[in-house]
């Protein structure tokens, strides 16, 4: 498996048309490429967008400079060998060592998987030793 700490950014925004439409297109003219984006309704005409980006420095200078307001944290990117359980002993270890996830999200491209894991951040550093250990 395949570890890797990334930086993670959440824009709150009005849950309207269009929104994820502008802020991908103010990534592309920025030259931002992300490792991934999720975006979703929160409730009372507001909205999240999650970005994952490859260069968390950059996306921070243009996210500043496009007008996005945004806070910030880390998570953990996990890929590797596609199969049955392939984050099963993994989630099963993270909770033996008490850690809550807040989310994950997973998903297996033919013969990979790509999987998001998030933890509070009082527990990112906890988190970074049971999955080195790996």
């Amino acid at each position: 498996m395949d570890i890797a700490r990334k930086t993670f950014f959440v824009i709150s925004t009005e849950d309207r048309p269009g929104q994820l439409a502008r802020f991908s297109k103010q990534m592309s003219d920025h030259d931002i490429n992300l490792a991934a984006v999720w975006s979703f309704g929160t409730g009372r005409g507001n909205a999240e967008i999650v970005a994952i980006p490859w260069d968390a420095a950059v996306f921070r200078t243009a996210a500043r400079e496009a007008g996005w307001v945004f806070r910030e944290g880390s998570c953990f990117h996990l890929s590797g060998e596609d199969r049955a359980g392939a984050l099963a002993d993994t989630l099963d270890r993270i909770a033996q060592e008490g850690i809550n996830l807040h989310a994950v999200d997973a998903m297996g491209f033919e013969a990979r998987y790509s999987a998001f894991v998030w933890c509070d951040e009082t527990e990112v550093e906890k988190l970074r030793m049971v999955l080195k250990g790996w």
